[in-house]
């Protein structure tokens, strides 16, 4: 039988079947999303299915021997696949924590940005609340929506689930409140939200999980990550869970 083995067909398959097995716990688990923005889901599972029809399309071929295998060229195809196994939560928190960090200093100039036009909308109270509800699918558009109109909203207060980003380098002048938020990917996710300095910020730690309600207000003094982040004022926290996902998107 094995010599009737095609072994060259089998680390084929073999590495065909892991790549779709991998990719497709990361879609099921969630973890893809850490990478890369929900909204290619369907077309990473569009190719775990690829490589599933490529797996039985190989299987075809196992029994039919073959007088010259070369099989050195599929062991650099490993090399990504056991770098894979390292790439984890971990490392994701560094790449994090380098992108919370802030920059105080006003002699470092501000990159240039081309910010893309996104169609603006208008949001409002809902009967009974005394606030306006951002939740997680809302609040990457509603930032960016927002970002140059604070002063529209300044007599409404808005609540928003938000963790603590808060760094050595900001000299306990204030923390921000906000979430990560990936228009695309990991490269361009970046911290999107609002200097806190109000009573007791001081005491919050770095990585904590609070819904925030307060008034947005602009803010001409501090800079966070290069940027003139606005402020929140008037500030209430409830204690609240991390969430399933941390990041938010533009969906």
């Amino acid at each position: 039988m094995f010599n009737k083995l095609n072994f060259q067909v089998l680390i084929e398959i073999l590495i065909e079947f892991f790549m779709s097995l991998i990719l497709a716990i990361n879609l099921y688990t969630g973890r893809i999303n850490n990478f890369v923005h929900p909204k290619f889901n369907i077309i990473l599972w569009f190719s775990v299915l690829v490589l599933i029809i490529m797996v039985a399309i190989s299987a075809m071929s196992l029994f039919r021997p073959r007088h010259m295998n070369v099989l050195g060229k599929y062991f650099v195809i490993f090399i990504p696949i056991v770098l894979m196994f390292y790439i984890n939560t971990d490392a994701l928190g560094t790449l994090t924590n380098t992108n919370s960090s802030s920059q105080i200093s006003s002699d470092i100039p501000a990159p240039t940005q081309n910010i893309s036009p996104i169609k603006e909308t208008v949001y409002k109270r809902e009967a009974g609340k005394a606030y306006i509800d951002i939740n997680d699918d809302m609040y990457l558009k509603w930032y960016y929506d927002c970002t140059f109109s604070w002063g529209k909203y300044k007599d409404d207060k808005f609540k928003f689930l938000a963790r603590i980003f808060k760094d050595p380098s900001q000299k306990n002048q204030f923390v921000v409140l906000g979430r990560m938020g990936m228009i695309c990917c990991v490269a361009d996710m970046q911290p999107c939200g609002f200097i806190y300095n109000g009573k007791g910020f001081e005491n919050l730690k770095d990585g904590q999980w609070y819904y925030v309600t307060g008034n947005i207000i602009e803010n001409k003094k501090y800079t966070y990550n290069y940027e003139q982040l606005a402020q929140i004022i008037n500030v209430s926290l409830k204690e609240a869970r991390k969430p399933t996902d941390e990041y938010v998107y533009i969906r």
